[in-house]
């Protein structure tokens, strides 16, 4: 984590994935989305659906709200492994995160409280699976409205490093990919890029 007041909301609005590069192999890589769908307010497809879609639109949900569950779990506790965010995140993302709780955990950083997930919006279900080396993997475009009114971020101190700007409420566009998916089709999906999208942020509940 940068220590600078500069990027302090960044760091805590999760929004670190953007200009990070992406390694050669398979699982480096970020989804490419090559069709997508009407966007859909989350509702709870019905378990027993055999429609792929309709799976997978399921299985992404439920694996967004586990990676914000996850991340705010191991950034509260400096004896968490960062291996722990493997079962959230691929590709860029679990690069990002595994780097900044790196550099929390060196300038003795955490985290309390826990982040709100508002609203989940889909906005597409792209199954195509033809080739996952350059990123052709099964991948659902997740628009996320979080809440961290409850959060806060301490110093070594105990002190608050959170800039006194910081949006409570804003939202994240997340690429939710499945590189096992021949495998897996339904617990292989990781949160595997993230960015901020600006726009007016969600009411508060």
């Amino acid at each position: 984590m940068r220590t600078t007041p500069a990027l302090l909301t960044a760091a805590l609005l999760l929004a670190l994935a953007a200009g990070c590069t992406t390694s050669p192999d398979a699982s480096s890589q970020t989804p490419t989305p090559t069709e997508s769908t009407s966007p859909s307010v989350s509702a709870s497809p019905s378990p027993t659906s055999a429609d792929p879609r309709v799976l997978a639109r399921a299985n992404a949900e439920d694996a967004v709200r586990s990676y914000y569950a996850l991340v705010d779990e191991v950034g509260s506790d400096p004896n968490t492994p960062a291996s722990r965010l493997e079962r959230v995140a691929t590709s860029v993302e679990l690069e990002v995160r595994q780097a900044d709780l790196e550099q929390w955990r060196k300038d003795g950083w955490r985290k309390t409280g826990r982040t709100q997930v508002t609203d989940v919006v889909v906005q597409s279900v792209i199954l195509d699976n033809s080739d996952p080396k350059a990123g052709l993997v099964p991948t659902v475009q997740v628009d996320v409205c979080y809440d961290v009114s409850d959060v806060d971020v301490l110093d070594s101190a105990g002190a608050s490093v959170v800039s006194p700007d910081r949006a409570d409420r804003a939202w994240e566009r997340l690429h939710v990919a499945n590189y096992d998916y021949d495998d897996d089709p339904d617990g292989g999906w990781r949160v595997a890029a993230l960015e901020t999208l600006e726009k007016a942020p969600c009411a508060g509940s």
